[in-house]
C-alpha cells in the first residue's frame, strides 16, 4: 500500500543543484524533502568550480575551509589558432572575485550534505521517481516503490537524463555529441595554475590539472571531442588511441608520453536547453534544464545559481507574500546565461566559420592581437566562464548602461560594513544566510527600514550600515549616502536616496507583478 506525505517543496537529485536549492529554501523557513535514485553518493568526475559556485556557498555559509583545502585555478588559456590566449581569473594589487577552486565535485557534495544535516536534512537514496501527477494546488511524486509524495512544488535537479523533465513534458534544444576522456600522468610545460585549450574546427581539445591522491604533481586531465562520431563505442586501449591522435592533430603535443592513464572513458555530452523552466508545478534546475560538457566548472556554479535564485522566490510565493508572477524570473534571468554558456560554445555555425580561411587570416593576425592586449583578457575570462552574471536587461533590473554601478541586477561585491544590531565589523557576504540585505549610510535611514519589513517581513531582512568613506571625492560621499537592497542571491535590487518613493515601488511591483517597470 502506497503512502503519501505532504511539503512545500520536493527537491528531486541530490547534486550540486538539488543540494542548493534544499539548503536555501530550508534557510527561508520553506519545508523541503531532498530525494535522489543513487543508493548513496555517487563517484564524480567533474574537478573544478568557478568563483560563483564558492561565492554561492560562501553566501549561503557552507563554503567552509574548502579555499583553504583545495588549489586554485587562476587563469586559463586558449589557443586561437596560432595565438594563445591568457585568461585571468585574478588581477594582482586588485580585489579579485572568487578564483575557481581544482575540487573534485563530490568534496563539494560533501560540504553541501554536512551543511544540509546541521538544518536536519537528509537526502532520501533510493527514490526513483517513475511519474508525476499535477492538480492546480499540488504535484504528486510517483516513486517506484509505490510511494506517493505530494508538494505544492516540485523542482527536477536530476541531471541530464532528468525523469522530472521527462515525466513532465518538458522539451529542450541542442544537440549531443561524444567525448573522450584520459587522467594521465604526463611530464609537460603546461601551466598546472590553469585550463589549457585548442580551438580547432574539428573540436576543442581541453588540458586541466588534476589532484592526485598519491601526491604527484603530473596529474592531468584531456578531454576532446571524439573524431570517429558515429562508430562503435571504443573500447580503452582505442580511447587512449584517438586522443593520441587528437593531440597531434590539434595541439603541439602529438608526441607527449602518457606514464600512465587512471581513468579512460567516454562519454554524451549534451548542449542542450530546455525551452521553458516552468511546467505548471514543475520547475527545473541545473543539468535538468542546461545540461552541456563538464569542463572547466561552469555547468556546476550555474546549476547552483539556478537554485539560489529560484529559491528566494518560491519562498516568497509559499509565504503568501508574492504572487506567482514572481516565479517567471526565474526564467528571464537565468535562461539567458545558461543559453550563453550551453548553446553560445557549441553552434555549429561557429565551427564551420573557423573552416573559412580567410576567417583564420583575420582571427590569426587581426582578432587574437587586440585580444592579448592588457584587460581585455580578464574581459574575455568573465565574459566566457559567466562570472559577471547580471540580471540588469531583466525584469527586476533596470537602470542606464552609464550610470553608476553596480545597477539593479549586477552582482554585488563582499563589502565591509556594520552591524545596525551590535555595532559589530561584519563583511557582506558572511550576512547573507537566504536573507535580504538593506545596506544604509553610517547612523542608519529607519523609513526605508520599515519600508522593507513591511513588504518582506522582519526575520528575513539583515541591516547593515556602510563603512565609514576612505574619501572624501564627491562620487564616493554619493555612494556614501544611499541606501541599497540586495537580493538573498547577491543581487542588487534597488539603489537610491533614503527619501525616495523608488524604495516601496520596487517592492511592489517585484511581489505584485514580478516585474519593477511598471
Amino acid at each position: 500500500m502506497s503512502s503519501e506525505a505532504t511539503t512545500d517543496v520536493l527537491v528531486i537529485g541530490a547534486g550540486p543543484a538539488g543540494l542548493t536549492l534544499a539548503n536555501y529554501l530550508s534557510l527561508q523557513g520553506v519545508s523541503v524533502r531532498l530525494l535522489e535514485r543513487a543508493p548513496g553518493p555517487p563517484e564524480r568526475l567533474s574537478s573544478s568550480v568557478h568563483g560563483p559556485g564558492s561565492e554561492v556557498m560562501q553566501r549561503m555559509g557552507s563554503l567552509g575551509n574548502l579555499p583553504n583545502e583545495t588549489p586554485m585555478l587562476t587563469n586559463a588559456t586558449a589557443h586561437l589558432g596560432r595565438q594563445p590566449i591568457r585568461l585571468r581569473y585574478t588581477t594582482p594589487g586588485k580585489v579579485n572575485l572568487a578564483p575557481p577552486m581544482l575540487i573534485n565535485q563530490g568534496k563539494i557534495e560533501a560540504a553541501l550534505r554536512e551543511y544540509w544535516a546541521d538544518r536536519d536534512g537528509a537526502v532520501e537514496w533510493s527514490s526513483v521517481l517513475v511519474d508525476i501527477e499535477q492538480d492546480a494546488d499540488s504535484v504528486t511524486a510517483v516513486l517506484s516503490s509505490g510511494d506517493r509524495v505530494r508538494a505544492s512544488w516540485l523542482v527536477g535537479c536530476d541531471g541530464p537524463d532528468s525523469m522530472v523533465r521527462k515525466a513532465a513534458g518538458i522539451s529542450s534544444i541542442g544537440r549531443s555529441s561524444r567525448y573522450l576522456m584520459v587522467d594521465a600522468h604526463v611530464n609537460w610545460d603546461l601551466d598546472r595554475n590553469g585550463l589549457t585549450g585548442w580551438l580547432h574546427p574539428d573540436g576543442k581539445v581541453g588540458v586541466m590539472p588534476m589532484v592526485d591522491p598519491d601526491g604527484a604533481n603530473n596529474l592531468w586531465r584531456i578531454l576532446a571531442l571524439d573524431p570517429e562520431q558515429g562508430t562503435e563505442k571504443p573500447d580503452e586501449d582505442e580511447i587512449v588511441s584517438r586522443v593520441r591522435t587528437v593531440l597531434a592533430e590539434r595541439s603541439p603535443y602529438g608526441g607527449v608520453e602518457f606514464l600512465d592513464t587512471t581513468t579512460k572513458l567516454t562519454f554524451t555530452g549534451q548542449g542542450r536547453i530546455v525551452e521553458n523552466y516552468r511546467e505548471g508545478r514543475v520547475l527545473v534546475a541545473g543539468d535538468a534544464a542546461h545540461p552541456h560538457v563538464p569542463f572547466g566548472g561552469p555547468a556546476i556554479h550555474t546549476g547552483m545559481g539556478d537554485s539560489e535564485n529560484l529559491a528566494w522566490k518560491l519562498a516568497l510565493i509559499i509565504r503568501g507574500m508574492a504572487g506567482e508572477a514572481l516565479l517567471e524570473t526565474y526564467q528571464d534571468e537565468r535562461r539567458p546565461i545558461a543559453e550563453e554558456i550551453v548553446l553560445g560554445k557549441s553552434a555549429p555555425s561557429q565551427i564551420e566559420k573557423m573552416r573559412n580561411p580567410l576567417v583564420r587570416v583575420l582571427r590569426d593576425h587581426v582578432v587574437a592581437p587586440i585580444v592579448k592586449t592588457p584587460g581585455f583578457d580578464q574581459l574575455t575570462t568573465f565574459s566566457h566562464a559567466k562570472l559577471w552574471e547580471t540580471y540588469r536587461s531583466g525584469p527586476l533590473g533596470g537602470g542606464s548602461r552609464f550610470g553608476a554601478k553596480p545597477q539593479p541586477g549586477d552582482t554585488v561585491g563582499d563589502l565591509e560594513c556594520v552591524r545596525s544590531s551590535d555595532r559589530s565589523r561584519t563583511r557582506l557576504y558572511e550576512q547573507f544566510h537566504g536573507r535580504w540585505v538593506l545596506l544604509v549610510p553610517k547612523g542608519g535611514a529607519d523609513p526605508c527600514v520599515d519600508v522593507v519589513r513591511q513588504h518582506l517581513g522582519d526575520d528575513r531582512l539583515v541591516v547593515l550600515e556602510r563603512k565609514a568613506a576612505q574619501s572624501s571625492s564627491k562620487k564616493d560621499r554619493a555612494v556614501a549616502g544611499e541606501v541599497w537592497l540586495i537580493r538573498p542571491d547577491g543581487h542588487l535590487a534597488w539603489r537610491g536616496e533614503p527619501e525616495s518613493p523608488g524604495l516601496d515601488q520596487w517592492l511592489e511591483g517585484m511581489l505584485r507583478y514580478g516585474r519593477t517597470n511598471r
